[in-house]
């Protein structure tokens, strides 16, 4: 994870992880963070092994088990203390926290959301599309511990431009962040650029573009011409206020 450390952070300074859909880029660090978390101690943070306890995992309950099904061939095979073959499984080296309540299913034979709670900490995970018939989400990560305010923050994970949603909850949203491609092609998977510079200005505002091609430089008049803020590696924002604070 050489951002990670190149932020200053550790696999034993996350306190948990969450997952938005199973594709290599967004899940393929589980394997070492769960193995270093469940065998090693640092900084005062206890190994799984020793707390009994390891990091919070929150996932919609639909991508949850294909989240195991990419971690299983390596994290089902442990050693008791006395030395016996025994069977991990994802609640051996995670927290899992469960959805608090759901709303039913829509187009999809799963929940079209779910909602999850963890120590005054509260997301949705709605279901979006990406990769026609995979279980994948948006997050809708909510930005104040007052119960009675109901700003988010909003994450993409990865998924098409879905304009009437997001003019929806514009108003209630400090800040979207939504991955972004300039290149189109049939059976579009991602932001295609033209369709985020066509949603109203009141959303572009707030809108910071993430996952985007390398290239990025080469588009990035075009991107600020039409009112997106970029996010490259080592910019942090908060969320509360939805800007940008390094």
């Amino acid at each position: 994870p050489d951002q990670l450390h190149d932020a200053g952070y550790c696999w034993h300074d996350i306190e948990g992880q969450i997952i938005t859909h199973v594709h290599g880029d967004h899940v393929f660090g589980l394997e070492d963070f769960a193995f270093s978390r469940f065998f090693y101690g640092k900084g005062g943070v206890p190994s799984t092994i020793e707390s009994g306890h390891g990091p919070k995992f929150i996932a919609h309950s639909a991508v949850i088990d294909e989240v195991w099904e990419t971690l299983a061939p390596a994290l089902r095979y442990l050693r008791d203390e006395r030395g016996n073959r025994r069977a991990g499984t994802l609640e051996t080296y995670f927290d899992i926290i469960r959805p608090a309540d759901f709303e039913p299913p829509r187009q999809n034979p799963w929940r079209h959301s779910e909602r999850f709670q963890a120590d005054g900490f509260e997301l949705v995970a709605r279901e979006s599309e990406h990769v026609p018939g995979k279980p994948s989400c948006s997050l809708e990560i909510g930005v104040s511990e007052d119960a009675a305010d109901d700003r988010i923050a909003w994450w993409s994970g990865d998924c098409t431009v879905d304009s009437e949603f997001l003019k929806a909850i514009e108003p209630r949203t400090t800040v979207f962040f939504h991955d972004c491609t300039f290149v189109d092609y049939p059976g579009q998977v991602h932001g295609f650029f033209d369709l985020l510079a066509a949603l109203p200005e009141r959303v572009r505002s707030k809108m910071v573009l993430m996952h985007h091609e390398d290239d990025i430089e080469a588009n990035r008049a075009l991107v600020e011409a039409a009112g997106f803020r970029v996010a490259l590696p080592g910019h942090a924002y908060d969320l509360e206020s939805g800007r940008r604070i390094e």
